[in-house]
């Protein structure tokens, strides 16, 4: 089969949003069947700037068609425009220029649309607000496939909304409580819809084996007979098999800590984090808190704190697994990659409590904990980090869940009945 994913940006760098649900998808759906990723040239959503160049290139082995955007965002007026619709009564129109305004504007890639929509067997729009959505859907509606990445907001209040879910023939959702918004907020209910989420690349139990042996070194008869009379000794216990000790060796972590994985930035709640964690460490102070990803905020020079910088995707489910505990503060990351990806390597996870999606997978996998306050974070905190038997029956709980149903062939099942269903309809 031949997909086109459409989505307003697209890219490695990208790793938030619908965007980045879109490329998670894509690079996996591709070993299957042959994926065209539609976008723009943008990068920056505050601008929608060119910083692509025109044409075809392929990101991790996936084609991606990249068009030129052809207005810039003026963030004041869409600020102005956006207050003014959210607290007046307005009409279809004025919810049509929001989406304008919104952007990224790429007529060039709505012509495409409109010319080839027919050589695929599938079309799958991501992010419900865009341009690239709400035209390219209407300029091609035959097998269409929304993921709408919704999140309770002002402008989820708009009735343009529900026309177009309706118009879609498939809905598919990152996580159950996204299905629940869709039903209750939007009062939506499609007849083809599915739950499919994200998955998620597993390590073995032992990310570094015990050193293998040099078969010039084999054994002899002889020095076998003799190693089964030492059979009392105990064995010597490999250094690097242990849980994350790369990680630990390289940004010299002696002890427990809990890790951030993600930008560090207000948006994504490390400020309330940060404060939080200063209320644990009053009666823990030996616990550290590792942050890795690009700084854009400024964190407090406490000595409990510690900057580990970006971690390579090959080194980042090294690093869950090193921890003892994940902190997950995003308040509004439908996809909660850094929970799933602890729950593969056995780490329990401490999550936001405002995050829906954070807190259905903590509660199914039985393999995390969740605050809404300073004193809920401080307690939960002191119970994971001082009760080893729960973090490792957590541990166990979460290595199941995502065994059973995060693993990407197990995705890619929910997908193919997604696609099932659109072409059904």
């Amino acid at each position: 089969m031949r997909f086109a994913f459409v989505t307003p940006r697209y890219g490695a760098d990208v790793s938030s949003g619908a965007e980045h649900a879109c490329r998670l998808l894509a690079e996996q759906v591709c070993q299957r069947h042959a994926v065209d990723v539609l976008t723009t040239c943008a990068i920056d959503t505050t601008t929608w700037r060119n910083e692509y160049s025109e044409g075809t290139d392929r990101v991790r082995g996936v084609l991606v068609r990249r068009f030129g955007v052809n207005q810039l965002r003026d963030n004041v007026g869409f600020q102005q425009l956006t207050s003014r619709l959210c607290s007046e009564v307005h009409g279809r129109d004025d919810e049509q220029e929001w989406v304008r305004q919104m952007g990224p504007s790429s007529p060039g890639l709505i012509d495409y649309l409109k010319r080839q929509h027919r050589a695929y067997d599938a079309i799958v729009f991501f992010s419900l607000y865009h341009p690239t959505t709400v035209l390219g859907m209407a300029a091609a509606p035959d097998h269409s496939i929304l993921f709408p990445y919704l999140r309770l907001d002002a402008p989820l209040r708009f009735s343009v909304w529900a026309d177009l879910v309706e118009s879609a023939k498939a809905v598919g959702y990152l996580s159950a409580g996204e299905r629940s918004l869709m039903h209750q907020f939007l009062r939506v209910r499609p007849t083809n819809e599915e739950v499919v989420g994200i998955g998620v690349d597993t390590l073995a139990r032992q990310s570094y084996p015990r050193h293998q042996q040099n078969p010039a070194d084999a054994l002899s008869d002889e020095d076998e007979s003799e190693e089964d009379g030492d059979a009392t000794l105990p064995e010597e216990k490999d250094y690097l098999s242990g849980r994350g000790i790369p990680f630990r060796r390289r940004h010299r972590l002696y002890g427990s800590f809990a890790l951030y994985g993600g930008r560090v930035q207000p948006t994504n709640g490390c400020e309330e984090m940060i404060e939080y964690f200063d209320g644990f460490s009053e009666t823990d102070g030996d616990t550290s808190l590792v942050l890795t990803g690009v700084k854009l905020m400024n964190v407090p020079a406490e000595p409990y704190v510690r900057l580990a910088g970006v971690v390579p995707d090959r080194d980042r489910m090294i690093a869950y697994e090193a921890a003892t505990v994940t902190v997950a503060p995003d308040p509004d990351d439908l996809l909660a990659q850094p929970v799933l990806e602890s729950f593969a390597v056995g780490t329990p996870v401490l999550a936001n409590a405002r995050n829906t999606a954070s807190v259905e997978l903590c509660r199914n996998a039985n393999a995390g904990l969740y605050y809404s306050n300073r004193a809920e974070f401080v307690e939960a905190m002191r119970v994971l980090m001082t009760n080893s038997k729960l973090r490792e029956r957590m541990g166990e709980s979460g290595r199941e869940y995502v065994q059973q149903h995060h693993r990407w062939d197990v995705v890619l099942g929910r997908f193919d009945r997604l696609v099932t269903k659109a072409r059904s309809r």
